[in-house]
Protein backbone atom coordinates (compact mmCIF):
# COMPACT_ATOMS: atom_id res chain seq x y z
CA UNK A 1 0.00 0.00 0.00
CA UNK A 2 1.42 3.00 -0.71
CA UNK A 3 1.55 6.05 1.18
CA UNK A 4 -0.65 9.01 0.06
CA UNK A 5 1.12 12.21 2.43
CA UNK A 6 2.73 14.46 0.53
CA UNK A 7 6.56 13.77 0.07
CA UNK A 8 8.60 16.14 2.81
CA UNK A 9 11.07 18.00 1.21
CA UNK A 10 9.94 17.58 -2.62
CA UNK A 11 9.09 20.71 -4.17
CA UNK A 12 5.87 21.15 -6.38
CA UNK A 13 4.77 17.86 -4.27
CA UNK A 14 1.18 19.07 -2.75
CA UNK A 15 -0.74 16.14 -2.61
CA UNK A 16 -2.80 15.75 0.28
CA UNK A 17 -4.28 12.50 1.83
CA UNK A 18 -7.83 10.99 1.20
CA UNK A 19 -10.03 11.90 4.21
CA UNK A 20 -10.93 8.71 6.44
CA UNK A 21 -14.16 9.70 6.44
CA UNK A 22 -14.41 9.82 2.83
CA UNK A 23 -12.92 6.06 2.56
CA UNK A 24 -15.73 5.66 5.04
CA UNK A 25 -18.23 7.10 3.33
CA UNK A 26 -17.22 5.29 -0.06
CA UNK A 27 -16.81 2.10 0.94
CA UNK A 28 -20.42 1.66 2.81
CA UNK A 29 -22.13 3.32 -0.86
CA UNK A 30 -20.31 0.67 -2.54
CA UNK A 31 -21.04 -2.24 0.09
CA UNK A 32 -25.04 -1.18 -0.17
CA UNK A 33 -24.84 -1.36 -3.85
CA UNK A 34 -23.38 -5.05 -3.51
CA UNK A 35 -26.01 -5.91 -0.96
CA UNK A 36 -29.04 -4.92 -3.16
CA UNK A 37 -27.55 -6.85 -5.82
CA UNK A 38 -27.30 -9.77 -3.59
CA UNK A 39 -30.87 -8.73 -2.85
CA UNK A 40 -32.00 -9.58 -6.21
CA UNK A 41 -30.11 -12.55 -6.36
CA UNK A 42 -31.10 -14.78 -3.64
CA UNK A 43 -34.56 -12.74 -1.97
CA UNK A 44 -36.13 -11.65 -4.82
CA UNK A 45 -34.99 -14.37 -7.10
CA UNK A 46 -33.72 -12.31 -10.01
CA UNK A 47 -35.66 -8.68 -10.08
CA UNK A 48 -35.58 -5.88 -7.48
CA UNK A 49 -39.32 -4.78 -7.56
CA UNK A 50 -38.70 -0.69 -7.83
CA UNK A 51 -40.15 0.29 -4.31
CA UNK A 52 -37.48 -1.94 -2.76
CA UNK A 53 -34.45 -0.44 -4.57
CA UNK A 54 -35.47 3.00 -4.34
CA UNK A 55 -35.31 2.45 -0.80
CA UNK A 56 -31.82 0.72 -0.60
CA UNK A 57 -30.59 3.31 -2.75
CA UNK A 58 -31.71 6.21 -1.01
CA UNK A 59 -32.22 5.56 2.71
CA UNK A 60 -29.87 2.75 3.15
CA UNK A 61 -27.17 3.93 1.24
CA UNK A 62 -27.49 7.75 2.42
CA UNK A 63 -27.68 6.47 6.38
CA UNK A 64 -24.83 4.03 6.23
CA UNK A 65 -22.49 6.75 4.16
CA UNK A 66 -23.79 9.22 6.47
CA UNK A 67 -23.21 7.21 9.91
CA UNK A 68 -19.50 5.81 8.37
CA UNK A 69 -18.75 8.92 7.37
CA UNK A 70 -19.47 10.46 10.85
CA UNK A 71 -18.20 7.85 13.64
CA UNK A 72 -14.50 7.65 11.24
CA UNK A 73 -11.75 9.91 12.86
CA UNK A 74 -10.39 12.96 11.51
CA UNK A 75 -7.33 12.92 9.19
CA UNK A 76 -4.99 14.80 10.59
CA UNK A 77 -3.44 17.28 8.40
CA UNK A 78 0.15 18.51 8.04
CA UNK A 79 0.76 21.97 9.29
CA UNK A 80 0.28 24.80 7.04
CA UNK A 81 3.48 27.14 6.60
CA UNK A 82 2.45 30.95 6.91
CA UNK A 83 3.16 33.09 3.67
CA UNK A 84 6.53 34.72 3.30
CA UNK A 85 6.73 38.16 4.46
CA UNK A 86 6.74 40.35 1.64
CA UNK A 87 8.69 43.93 2.04
CA UNK A 88 10.26 46.50 -0.19
CA UNK A 89 9.55 49.39 -1.63
CA UNK A 90 5.90 50.17 -2.19
CA UNK A 91 4.84 47.88 0.26
CA UNK A 92 3.08 48.82 3.20
CA UNK A 93 2.32 47.27 6.50
CA UNK A 94 -1.38 45.97 6.75
CA UNK A 95 -2.18 48.23 9.77
CA UNK A 96 -1.33 51.85 7.50
CA UNK A 97 -3.28 52.75 4.66
CA UNK A 98 -2.40 53.70 1.19
CA UNK A 99 -1.36 57.60 0.78
CA UNK A 100 -3.84 59.45 -1.31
Amino acid sequence: MTNSYPRVGVEGDDRQPVERKVKAGTLAATLTAGALSLLGLYVFHGVVPDWVAVLVEMAVTGGLTFVAAYRARHTPRAPQLPPPAVSGPGVLPEDEPPLT
